[in-house]
């Protein structure tokens, strides 16, 4: 677990010793599912930390441990690796075939998680090929599950891949938005860009700031990085965005509980979680809980944008 938290927040030289003793340990006590995992992170995290020749020896061993487990959810593991080992070494085709493959198994087992990476690997691999016809269905079917299981990591990534697309494509306002709101969310859940992703995220930058000009760029970044992340994958997706003051049910006052609506106007006061819980006789962390459920259910990032929508209401 302490691996899977340094791989999603960017971190594979973090992860390096823990994945050792992992690896030691599932040898020693004969767990193959426990190695089969370690494996297969042990090849994502090389890879992250450039590291060619672990990356493609750690996953040699995943692929001829895995297929005698008869597990799923381990052969997923082992695409998965592969679908990373495919980006850095620039195997597009690799990365289209083992995903497929992927999103077959995922569907078919129900595993929506390991369906949304498998998505997303195969929007990605034509989007680094350029195929956006191909790339964007992938794309936006896997941010729709995101949104379902809410997955923030999937979610910043997703949105900074179709902020690329929206700038290959001519929508440069569009691009500069997503690429402002994948940066708060990412910001937000602690995560870092990928490696493979920087090039074409630095190339779809250029492309928006040379359609737009630098300064109207630069607003249009800021407007994105203050979207709500409901707002931001509305505009990924093409659906409407919620007006404010129309008391929608899905971030309206009827999506709050009584206590929330309370706390959230003490916010909107500028209160900090001791005040509010000493004005509402309730624990600090029981504070910190319904905050954390008011910035879910309206799907804010941010202390102020709750003190922006309460204020507004």
């Amino acid at each position: 677990m302490r691996v899977f938290l340094a791989v999603l927040w960017g971190d594979p030289a973090g992860a390096g010793l823990v994945l050792e003793s992992a690896i030691r340990a599932a040898r020693k006590t004969g767990q193959e599912r426990l190695l089969s995992d370690s494996l297969t992170m042990a090849s994502i995290a090389a890879n992250m930390n450039n590291d060619r020749v672990t990356a493609r020896r750690r996953l040699a061993e995943a692929q001829e441990l895995t297929p005698r487990l008869e597990d799923p959810a381990a052969t997923l593991g082992v695409i998965q690796a592969q679908a990373f080992n495919g980006f850095f070494e620039g195997d597009l085709a690799t990365v289209r075939s083992v995903s497929t493959e992927g999103i077959r198994i995922s569907r078919e087992t129900g595993d929506i998680y390991r369906l949304t990476m498998m998505l997303m690997n195969r929007g990605n691999a034509a989007l680094f090929g350029s195929d956006l016809d191909e790339s964007r269905p992938f794309l936006t079917e896997a941010l729709r599950f995101a949104r379902e299981i809410d997955d923030r990591v999937a979610e910043f990534y997703l949105l900074d891949a179709l902020g690329c697309h929206a700038a290959s494509s001519g929508q440069a306002a569009k691009a500069a938005r997503l690429l402002g709101a994948a940066e708060t969310i990412r910001t937000g859940a602690g995560a870092r860009i990928i490696p493979f992703m920087t090039p074409l995220l630095d190339q779809a930058g250029e492309r928006a700031t040379m359609t737009l000009g630098a300064a109207r760029f630069e607003a249009e970044f800021k407007a994105g990085t203050a979207l709500s992340r409901h707002d931001a994958i509305r505009l990924a997706l093409g659906e409407p965005r919620r007006m404010a003051g129309t008391g929608s049910s899905e971030t309206g006052d009827a999506v709050l509980g009584k206590r929330e609506s309370e706390v959230a106007l003490l916010v909107a006061e500028g209160l900090t979680n001791k005040e509010i819980g000493a004005r509402l006789f309730i624990s600090e962390s029981t504070v910190a809980s319904h905050i954390r459920g008011i910035l879910n259910k309206l799907g804010f990032n941010s202390r102020a944008q709750i003190a922006s929508w309460s204020a507004n209401r």
